[in-house]
């Protein structure tokens, strides 16, 4: 019995250690297929997710090339919206990172400018995949993404409104669902987690996860540089065998996770454990059935490891079919590849039961490419099959292939079958969008073309067409362009090119009638990922603008021509009247006589002061005044003023007081700031009945503030913008010419702008005005005292009188006689150089007109008698021209000028200033 027991014991115990290492080995090897299921589950999954993300990024970058964005923007999106699913929504976001047009309105409004994706999507300029986050204006789970707007063909409004980020949210219990609806083998869960590390999803779902952190045991998800698998505690507390993907490591950006329930997965391997063991405490009764148990053991394994892999090819979106040879029948496949062939699959026993469902493939083959490969041994790579359903084309990418035994002979072919019908339509949508492209430039009225990123012509719209009566192929490039254009157009051309900006250069086209008509051109590149992709150029017609504007300043050029014309023969007679009404004072004894001579010189200074005054307004509108910039003190300009206008302030009762605490020295123009000075004192005396008129200058922020302050009728609001124009006044309707022509302020304006001298204005109405000039300080300097001109004749003195018209040159005489003076007179230059001859005597001054007969001019008189004279005799030239050749003639030959009409006390003064001596 013993060595019965014995032979037994030594009989079972290498079945014991058969078993012992047999159930370890099962159960490593069920762990193993465990962690490998885990893993293609897990792949499954990552592709599933990565193709949702690069269709959510093919949307996006879909919208950046649509340049959908402008005033419609909103209307566009929420159009849109419709089309696509409810669970995206999709918004342009301006530089400030404000949402300005959404497919979901109520998200328009909301700030995205701290979102980690929009951030990255600006620093990188692609598309970026954000984290966790509720939406503002939704109250949803989402998962934001964002990706630059680079469109270079959007309009800039210059106020930071422009989109310059295109976001999309993806609703994370959408995301749920669709996990949810997958079909996963038992005790299998989902999760997935942003790069945070905060859940998004997880199936099956668990209340109030979402948005929650992983807990630190599963922190190893969101580490690691590869794909892996670990056993570990979930979220519910279950020992799980888990596959991971770090977000580092997939293409999508998120932490991915599939568990499988260990315990739940190792029960059936236990207890058929427990059952072997059990046949050894009968193994004399239950061999030959222990025996048969361990065959049926290992086909249940087999069918196990088939239902397995029949389970994930059923979870693969991909469709799979797998046929023997020779004979064609289907030994596996999917659903996905009935789906996609539209027929069953599982009954096919021949090749000739295959169905022929495509109605696209190579040279118009309906054929599964599975039939070559089993038939023929053909091996098929990426070719494109379409199939039509009442819902629309299915179009799929098939490869297929023949598997050889070690004889060469096909025992098994594979097709698998790639659902592209997403991405076709998506490619199909572009092709529309550039499409509707096309349409938009083509039947714009406005002239625009299309080149290549080289500049090389490509697409001329039907305007241009039409305009120019061209098409792209007729004639050369450049030939409606205006030759003497084209050199300024190549050149911008290249530089805008080869700078790859915009450029835009105005240019002369030939229309289709011959005609030449001006145009501003503006050419635009167009940009994709960086690169440029085409130049779209606009033309506009400007001819009739131009041709205005170019009218206009014609027109303001001979009003200009017509006040200097207009001035100068009137101031002819009263340059006679001036000479001869000072001729008179020594004639006119009785006080009567010299009231009635004293009126008549008023009315003629006011008559001089309204022809000054047009004078100025035609050489500042002519721009022949140059400005002489130097240092000026100002105490001695103002108190000059106020000596002058004293007398006539007190004429109306009015107190004219000069306050310059301060020796200030400003740059200006001596003569063109005291102008500005007076005609604002004479404009205060005017508007002011009574009280008193301050002349004022004060320091102010590196300026000197001369300013005249007034107790006048003030100026209203209303007219304070107005009182500037020239002919305008305040407070005089019936055009008053004792109280000027209007031009006073006007002047003023046009020195202000010529001086660079800023005039401020503050008033009250019935209280007074302030008018204040803004100077700039200079360097102090001593300022040389002109003694006055003295009023002793000189007797003795010889003066040439140069003028065509007799009654002036008569005029002159008599001044001259009175001042003592022994005089020539002529009309040109030969009578007056024959006399001088005749004479024999050099002379002491010379007074000419400018214009003299036969296109003669004074300057021209006064050279040839220094030349005959053999000395720089002092001269005086007398005109009524406001051009700039007459003042930078007399200029450069050392000659006064004087602007007729000139009274006998400036002439004195003048005469003074070139000799050095009174006159």
């Amino acid at each position: 019995m013993a060595r019965w027991l014995l032979l037994l014991v030594f009989t079972l115990a290498p079945l014991i250690g058969f078993e012992v290492y047999s159930h370890t080995r099962l159960r490593a090897e069920r762990e193993a297929e465990l962690g490998q299921e885990a893993l293609r589950l897990l792949d499954l999954i990552d592709v599933e997710q990565g193709r949702i993300i690069d269709d959510i990024e093919h949307i996006l970058a879909t919208l950046v090339v649509a340049n959908i964005v402008g005033p419609g923007c909103q209307e566009t999106m929420e159009r849109l919206g419709q089309r696509l699913p409810s669970y995206l929504t999709l918004g342009f976001a301006d530089r400030s990172g404000t949402v300005r047009c959404a497919t979901d309105r109520r998200i328009v409004g909301t700030g995205v400018a701290n979102q980690p994706e929009v951030q990255q999507a600006l620093s990188t300029g692609h598309f970026a995949l954000g984290d966790y986050i509720v939406a503002e204006g939704l109250e949803r789970h989402v998962l934001p993404f964002a990706m630059p707007y680079a469109h270079d063909n959007a309009r800039t409004s210059g106020d930071g409104s422009d989109p310059v980020v295109v976001t999309a949210l993806l609703d994370l219990d959408w995301l749920r669902q669709y996990q949810a609806r997958k079909p996963l083998p038992p005790n299998t869960t989902v999760l997935l987690a942003d790069s945070n590390g905060t859940i998004i999803v997880r199936v099956p779902d668990i209340p109030g996860l979402v948005g929650q952190p992983l807990p630190e045991r599963l922190n190893l998800f969101l580490s690691g540089d590869r794909t892996a698998t670990a056993l570990t505690e979930g979220l519910d507390g279950v020992p799980r065998i888990v596959a991971y993907s770090p977000p580092g490591v997939n293409s999508n950006g998120l932490a991915v996770a599939v568990g499988i329930d260990h315990a739940a997965a190792l029960r059936a391997t236990d207890v058929v454990a427990l059952r072997s063991w059990f046949p050894f405490l009968v193994i004399l009764l239950l061999t030959l059935t222990a025996t048969a148990w361990g065959i049926g053991r290992l086909t249940r394994q087999r069918e196990t490891e088939r239902s397995l892999l029949k389970a994930v090819l059923e979870h693969l979106r991909a469709g799979v079919v797998v046929a023997e040879a020779p004979t064609g029948r289907v030994i596996l496949h999917n659903s996905a590849a009935e789906r996609l062939i539209g027929q069953p699959l599982g009954r096919i026993d021949r090749i000739e039961d295959y169905p022929r469902p495509f109605t696209g493939g190579p040279e118009g083959s309906a054929e599964l490419p599975l039939v070559r490969a089993l038939r023929d041994g053909a091996v098929v790579r990426q070719e494109e099959l379409r199939r039509d359903t009442p819902a629309g084309p299915i179009t799929c990418l098939a490869d297929a292939e023949p598997v050889r035994d070690a004889d060469c002979r096909i025992t098994l072919a594979v097709v698998t079958l790639t659902d592209i019908t997403e991405r076709k339509a998506g490619e199909e949508a572009l092709r529309r969008s550039e499409t509707r492209f096309r349409e938009l430039v083509e039947n714009t009225p406005v002239m625009m073309w299309i080149n290549r990123p080289d500049g090389g012509r490509e697409y001329y719209n039907a305007a241009w067409r039409s305009y120019t009566g061209r098409s792209l192929e007729q004639g050369e490039r450049w030939s409606y362009i205006h030759p003497a254009d084209y050199p300024r157009l190549l050149d911008s051309r290249e530089r805008g090119i080869a700078a790859g900006e915009s450029y835009g250069f105005d240019v002369r086209m030939q229309r289709h009638d011959g005609v030449y008509r001006w145009h501003v051109c503006q050419i635009n590149p167009m940009r994709q990922n960086g690169q440029i992709i085409a130049w779209v150029g606009t033309a506009v017609d400007v001819h009739d603008s131009r041709m205005a504007r170019e009218a206009a300043e014609q027109a303001d050029r001979s009003k200009s021509r017509f006040l200097a014309a207009a001035s100068h023969d009137l101031r002819q007679p009263m340059q006679s009247m001036f000479f001869f009404a000072e001729a008179l004072h020594s004639h006119v004894h009785s006080p009567r006589g010299r009231d009635a001579l004293a009126m008549l010189e008023r009315g003629m200074e006011t008559l001089k002061g309204l022809l000054d005054s047009l004078l100025d307004v035609s050489q500042l509108d002519a721009g022949v005044i140059e400005p002489r910039i130097e240092d000026i003190a100002v105490k001695p300009l103002l108190d000059d003023i106020g000596s002058a206008y004293a007398p006539v302030a007190a004429a109306k009762g009015l107190d004219l007081q000069v306050v310059n605490h301060h020796d200030l020295t400003v740059r200006s123009d001596r003569n063109l700031l005291g102008r500005m000075v007076r005609n604002l004192v004479e404009n205060a005396i005017r508007y002011t009945e009574r009280g008193v008129i301050r002349l004022e200058c004060h320091p102010l922020d590196g300026h000197a503030g001369i300013q005249v302050r007034d107790t006048g009728i003030g100026i209203s609001g209303e007219q304070m913008s107005w009182i500037f124009e020239e002919f305008y006044q305040v407070g005089n309707p019936e055009r008053d010419r004792n109280q000027g022509l209007g031009l006073g302020l006007a002047i003023v304006q046009k020195l202000s702008a010529l001086l660079g001298h800023p005039v401020e204005v503050r008033s009250e109405l019935g209280k007074g005005s302030v008018f204040r000039i803004s100077v700039p300080l200079g360097d102090a300097a001593e300022t040389p005292v002109t003694p006055p001109p003295s009023r002793e004749t000189k007797r003795g003195r010889l003066a040439v009188l140069i003028d065509d018209d007799a009654i002036v040159l008569m005029g002159l005489r008599s001044i001259f006689q009175d001042w003592g003076y022994d005089t020539i007179v002529a009309s040109s230059t030969e009578e007056a150089l024959d006399r001088l001859r005749a004479a024999g005597r050099r002379p002491d001054v010379m007074v000419a007109d400018y214009r003299l007969r036969e296109h003669k001019v004074g300057t021209e008189a006064i050279l040839k008698i220094r030349e005959l004279a053999g000395a720089p005799v002092p001269a005086v030239l007398l005109t009524g021209d406001s051009g700039p050749d007459v003042m930078q003639e007399a200029e450069r030959h050392g000659i006064g000028l004087m602007f007729k009409p000139v009274t006998a006390r400036l002439l004195q003064e003048a005469l003074t200033r070139q000799t050095g001596t009174a006159a």
